[in-house]
């Protein structure tokens, strides 16, 4: 099965199921007769920008967030980076040299990516450490840390 048959059956399968993890997803698709690996189905993950996302039931399963299928291939990483902030973000906090990041059950890892990602625009930013829900940002100092916090902060919703 070539990439893009695979990749357009996942789609299909998180957009008619509640996907919790890779291994259901990978269980779906051996009964669709597409067999791969587990190191594969995560590449597409983030290839096609799944998301998890609450079901209000506290758990947590792929979705493919603002129909991200349908958008235009060329936004780049701090686009896609906004985009996920402003859907996901719920609140961030200046600790010295770092911000820590809150967001929405399992999107930190993705938003995670996405940081390193643009951190080689972005001096103020060195990397992070990203946890399921929690985002620990690292600068060089205080003033960078900072800045850090007021480019994430205007896209938080703040009522």
């Amino acid at each position: 099965m070539n990439r893009l048959k695979r990749q357009t059956m996942i789609k299909r399968l998180v957009t008619e199921n509640e996907i919790h993890t890779q291994s259901e997803l990978l269980a779906l698709l051996e009964k669709e007769n597409i067999h791969t690996t587990q190191a594969t189905i995560s590449r597409d993950i983030r290839e096609l920008n799944l998301n998890k996302v609450d079901n209000g039931q506290g758990e947590a399963y792929y979705r493919i967030l603002n129909n991200s299928a349908l958008r235009p291939k060329y936004k780049t990483d701090e686009e896609r980076l906004v985009d996920i902030i402003i859907e996901t973000g719920v609140s961030l906090t200046q600790i010295e040299f770092t911000n820590l990041l809150t967001v929405l059950p399992g999107n930190g890892q993705a938003i995670g990516v996405l940081i390193d990602r643009i951190r080689i625009h972005n001096p103020h930013i060195l990397g992070c450490i990203a946890g399921d829900d929690t985002i620990l940002i690292l600068s060089k100092n205080k003033e960078d840390a900072l800045e850090v916090n007021n480019y994430f902060q205007q896209y938080l919703y703040h009522p």
